[in-house]
């Protein structure tokens, strides 16, 4: 007997009526067939469907000496409520997550109190050699800030040979705030793309840029392995709709960009350009975003997977947000398919407004405020069992992503 039946419109390739069969909290049948027991069932009402759940390989959780922005559990849970089962974690954390025993204090906070399961990305240590010692403690890519893009080739070829992934937060540092702000991404990719190794798995985060996602795309034409991430703001927020929204509060890194800018790379993005969707959470107060000087980021775990369902259907989505980050993470998640992981979530057609107020999230300031939805998160299941539903969430064990290297691995 299954352990339980999900019978309705499912996607498995495109949206149509069948039955998920789960057992063991993994995906067991696909099938058209609805004849099977199963000790519990869930039947879709006609205005649900059901997703595999989302992986978001770009957020900030703060807690620790920030914990007043965001705490793992606020984090977590405001993950999951957004369809969201895996999530991968920045290292500007306070203090950083740039020695190995950093990494291991945050993988043990996050064995603690995060709802959904992690991977975690090493900070560029202050010795490379150090990185080793990072990998072994857990972290599955090393992230490189504008700061240490004069290290980027030594910190890159040791996490090629260390087989860590590499991700890239492409923007030339001295050209941040200056008039020159609106070529500092493309620049700095310019200058990367000479230094990029065939041996390393490169990823691009945030790419906002159509002529910097182009010099990417030609590149890795010529067979280097290279990735890009793209996020809600950069493509479906413009620089003057948030600053008539919210004002400076719109400070972002990268920047928000023209709508002729956000037009093409949406444009990209249905040409299969763009890798990965994610969100970039990076909460912060109301009081910093609402300086003079404010913080840059914004929230977004709680709506992101709507949003995109919303303006770019469901395939699309899947594929973006589920599947191919799962991948890259090297986990069996992102599919419903027999034999992947049952992280799956249903949504419902219903209207909804974007409201920080209402947030699980501390961060609470988004340009999408005030933007209305038409698909939402009933349900979240995490291995087979119900994990969100309306608001309440159930604590359930979670995985580190990858576990933590063997030495001499």
């Amino acid at each position: 007997m299954f352990d339980l039946v999900v019978r309705g419109r499912v996607f498995s390739g495109n949206l149509r009526q069948g039955s998920v069969y789960i057992k063991d909290g993994k995906i067991a049948r696909v099938t058209a067939d609805d004849s099977e027991r199963a000790e519990r069932r869930v039947l879709l009402r006609p205005n649900q469907f059901l997703l595999p759940a989302a992986t978001d390989l770009h957020v900030h959780l703060r807690d620790w000496n920030q914990a007043y922005k965001e705490t793992v559990e606020s984090g977590t849970k405001a993950a999951l409520s957004g369809g969201i089962t895996t999530i991968a974690e920045m290292p500007n954390t306070d203090p950083r997550l740039d020695t190995a025993e950093n990494v291991r204090r945050r993988i043990k906070l996050l064995r603690e109190r995060s709802y959904v399961d992690f991977a975690v990305h090493a900070g560029v240590p202050e010795r490379v050699s150090e990185l080793e010692r990072m990998r072994a403690a857990g972290s599955f890519a090393v992230k490189i800030y504008p700061q240490e893009m004069p290290r980027f080739r030594e910190v890159a070829l040791t996490a090629e040979r260390l087989g860590m992934k590499i991700a890239i937060h492409a923007e030339v540092g001295a050209m941040i705030g200056t008039s020159g702000e609106p070529l500092a991404e493309v620049d700095c990719v310019k200058g990367l793309l000479s230094l990029v190794g065939r041996g390393m798995n490169v990823r691009f985060a945030h790419i906002s840029t159509v002529a910097a996602a182009a010099l990417i795309n030609r590149k890795r034409g010529e067979g280097f392995n290279m990735r890009m991430e793209v996020t809600p703001h950069h493509l479906f927020m413009t620089r003057l709709l948030s600053e008539s929204r919210i004002g400076l509060a719109s400070s972002v890194r990268p920047p928000l960009r023209s709508g002729g800018n956000v037009r093409k790379v949406r444009s990209l993005l249905r040409r299969s350009v763009f890798d990965f969707y994610a969100t970039d959470h990076a909460p912060h107060s109301r009081k910093e975003k609402s300086s003079e000087n404010p913080a840059p980021g914004f929230s977004g775990l709680e709506f992101a997977f709507p949003l995109l369902l919303a303006r770019e259907g469901p395939g699309r989505a899947c594929k973006l947000y589920c599947e191919n980050p799962a991948k890259h993470l090297g986990i069996r998640k992102g599919l419903v398919e027999r034999g992947y992981e049952a992280d799956l979530v249903i949504f419902s057609r219903r209207s909804w407004p974007i409201d920080p107020s209402k947030f699980v999230s501390k961060g609470r300031v988004t340009p999408f405020e005030g933007d209305t939805l038409d698909y939402a998160v009933d349900i979240v299941f995490k291995a087979g069992r119900v994990a969100y539903e309306t608001n309440r969430f159930r604590k359930q064990g979670v995985t580190a992503v990858p576990p933590a290297a063997k030495k001499g691995d």
